[in-house]
């Protein structure tokens, strides 16, 4: 009876390993839907969701224990904390622990995608300089992203060779890279270079015209970000003098209060 026992257990535990590995990719697939997050954010920031996945769960599980430590602490040292506040401590800590990474993630894609702008607008220039010397548009494309430092113009490098090597148009692979990546002036700027390049337009004078237009943008965006500072840093200004008026009178009052009481 054992014998048979200890058979159908192990037997169990072959077909259990059997059904892991046949649907193993599976299972993960579907325990990433619940992690799933902007895959422009991803690409852009160059992550993998597994990873990102792996950390969300890592920080959630941080937040969990931390309030767990500091009760298990303040219980040996004879002052416990409530154990109502640290179930509600910990569940706050998982949900904001679980999200932390992904709002990290996205504040990191926006800034990556603005230098990613301010990188291609200084790409352009380079463009049209060496169109303007007489060099052709595949090769003005690949000597800009080669002279330029970056990850943005190592980017686009990489597209390039990407495209020399599967014998595509660079603005096609451009094209794709910028809607796989969050940023739209990429497309619009392979748009401009297919037409140069299937139609023989001239490139120059729109090349300079993108750039600079590229340029007005990323300044007002600039103006926009230091206005908004400069709108939040009003509130503590306001707090601070307020404070300090406190400050310079409570004195004061508590003089006046001890003269009326004598």
């Amino acid at each position: 009876m054992i014998v048979l026992f200890g058979l159908g257990v192990g037997l169990g535990l072959c077909m259990i390993l059997w059904s892991w590995r046949t649907h193993r990719d599976r299972a993960i697939d579907l325990a990433l839907d619940r992690f799933r997050v902007d895959a422009r954010n991803l690409a852009v920031c160059e992550r993998d969701p597994r990873s990102l996945a792996a950390e969300r769960l890592l920080v959630a599980v941080a937040g969990v224990a931390l309030p767990v430590v500091m009760y298990i602490v303040t219980s040996l040292a004879g002052t416990p904390v409530r154990a109502e506040l640290c179930l509600v401590a910990s569940a706050a800590g998982a949900i904001v622990g679980f999200q932390f990474p992904v709002w990290q993630l996205r504040d990191r894609a926006r800034v990556m995608r603005r230098d990613f702008r301010a990188s291609l607008s200084a790409y352009l220039d380079l463009v049209s300089i060496l169109l303007a010397g007489g060099a052709g548009i595949e090769t003005a494309l690949v000597a800009a992203a080669r002279v330029g430092e970056g990850p943005s113009f190592e980017s686009v490098a990489r597209c390039l060779d990407v495209a020399r090597v599967s014998r595509r148009s660079p603005w096609d692979v451009l094209a794709e890279h910028g809607e796989r990546i969050g940023v739209d002036e990429l497309p619009q700027l392979a748009s401009t270079i297919r037409l140069g390049g299937e139609q023989g337009a001239r490139m120059t004078a729109s090349l300079v015209a993108k750039a600079s237009s590229m340029r007005a943008k990323q300044m007002a965006d600039v103006e926009a970000r230091a206005n908004s500072a400069t709108e939040r840093m009003g509130l503590p200004m306001v707090l601070l003098f307020l404070a300090f008026l406190v400050l310079l009178g409570y004195p004061a009052m508590q003089m006046i209060g001890a003269g009326f009481g004598a």
